[in-house]
């Protein structure tokens, strides 16, 4: 019976709402006598063939047209499959570029292309943008007027499974030492299992790990100067620490090839038993997802304490937000809709999901169904809106708590364009060294080899300019 209702529903809507699957013009179109203004839409997971898109779209187009006045088509713009920034790059510079575009990476090449809005006189005449943004978007903007996310700070809060947990003490860790004596006692009870993963990279443990080693901003002070943090000592000492985890079969042997599905999949299948998830909603969907298939839930854990402790913010730019195109022939009604989504109007709609799917409302009385796991925010995800139910699950709720007792501002700054090219050479040479000390091809000490190679192929200058900038 459920399933016949939420197809009446999608059926109800179809005709009703159109998505893009070409290049299109973004001017208005004539129908019925009304003008109706059409604002094509690209997102990440916002595809316009999944019918749960479609009737959300239709919800928040109704509800936009009465805050605007305006009558409004939105469009979803479908990116073809493959990793979605390169996949959505592609599709830019090939021409078809939409009203607003979600980007997750590969913006700077594309507003450097003179191809995005300068959203600081939007944002600065916006009495709902003033009232909803953290100081830290602020911030960002300041450095990088382009992109605009309304969204909680980026930080990965280390999950354990309860179970797991509970057979290994039950004891929240505090220190490095801590967290290391737990991974041994999960792995001894759980030897063919590795105790945790990653996806590429350590950047989401670093989190956890980071502070406690001395690495508390992206530019830290180091024999009276400042010196970028994947080049102290510091760093090298939290890499020997990783590479121990590696060697004693505690850190995934697969974890640079491990994307973010294959990572959740590993939790859900008993291969580890900790993850690094985004605060919010994603710890609710991870702990959700593993009650669904191990009856079991997930613990968050805090930042490990050492040095310092806490999770590092930088207001450098947003590395992934919503921004608006040059070639939108209706720029100020696009940065309207971003706007009203940020209402506490449009934030029912994109926190809650779908009446009828998601939550149900009873003479006045909100309900979430069990559906409510699969739902997320597609828009925005204003940390100050207050609705009739709790948005988050009680460990959504925890990390979030996490973020205001742990979220330390970190006073970053973008690489000159100029600069760019170098950075990225550098950043790469990072990648490689570490992955191979973690892994034990190379030993700790050729962390002194990547140092040297480092500044001697251009990190030496942008040190020096990182000198003026503090």
């Amino acid at each position: 019976m459920k399933r016949f209702w939420i197809t009446l529903l999608i059926l109800v809507v179809m005709s009703g709402l159109v998505f893009a699957g070409g290049q299109k013009d973004s001017s208005s179109s004539v129908t019925a006598g009304n003008e109706v203004t059409t604002i094509r839409i690209v997102g990440k997971d916002f595809s316009p063939t999944e019918d749960v898109n479609l009737l959300f779209l239709k919800k928040v187009q109704a509800g936009f047209e009465t805050y605007s006045g305006q009558k409004v088509n939105l469009e979803l713009v479908q990116v073809p499959d493959g990793a979605y920034a390169e996949k959505l790059n592609l599709m830019l510079m090939g021409g078809d570029i939409p009203d607003l575009i979600y980007f997750q990476g590969g913006d700077e090449a594309v507003s450097k292309q003179g191809l995005l809005v300068d959203l600081t006189e939007y944002v600065a005449g916006s009495k709902v943008m003033q009232s909803k943004l953290q100081e830290f978007n602020k911030q960002r903007m300041a450095n990088y007027p382009y992109l605009l996310w309304l969204a909680p700070p980026r930080a990965r809060i280390a999950l354990v499974r309860e179970d797991w947990f509970t057979e290994g003490g039950g004891k929240i860790p505090v220190t490095v030492d801590d967290y290391y004596n737990l991974f041994k006692t999960i792995k001894s009870n759980h030897p063919d299992a590795f105790v945790m993963t990653a996806t590429g990279s350590t950047s989401r443990m670093d989190f956890t790990f980071d502070h406690a080693f001395g690495l508390t901003a992206t530019w830290i002070k180091q024999g009276g100067s400042f010196v970028y943090k994947k080049v102290s000592d510091a760093e090298k000492s939290k890499l020997a620490f990783y590479q121990k985890l590696y060697a004693e079969g505690l850190f995934d042997k697969d974890y640079v090839t491990t994307k973010w599905d294959t990572m959740e999949d590993k939790l859900y299948t008993n291969k580890v038993g900790m993850v690094f998830g985004t605060s919010g909603v994603v710890c609710d969907i991870y702990d959700t997802k593993l009650k669904d298939t191990q009856g079991v839930g997930l613990i968050a854990l805090p930042p490990a304490k050492g040095v310092g402790q806490g999770y590092s913010v930088s207001t450098a730019k947003e590395t992934r937000g919503w921004a608006i195109s040059t070639t939108s022939k209706n720029p100020e009604l696009v940065f309207k809709f971003l706007e009203y989504m940020a209402t506490d109007e449009g934030q029912l709609t994109d926190r809650y999901g779908i009446e009828g799917v998601h939550y149900t409302v009873d003479n006045g009385v909100y309900a979430f169904t069990d559906k409510k796991s699969e739902w997320w925010p597609r828009i925005n995800e204003v940390m100050t809106y207050n609705g009739p139910l709790p948005a988050l699950g009680d460990l959504g709720a925890e990390s979030w708590d996490f973020l205001g007792k742990y979220v330390v501002g970190d006073p970053d700054f973008p690489i000159p364009s100029d600069m760019a090219p170098t950075w990225d050479a550098l950043t790469n040479l990072y990648k490689e060294y570490s992955f191979k000390i973690i892994t034990g091809e190379y030993s700790i000490d050729k962390f002194d080899d990547f140092v040297k190679e480092w500044y001697d192929l251009g990190g030496d200058k942008i040190t020096e300019y990182a000198q003026g900038m503090f």
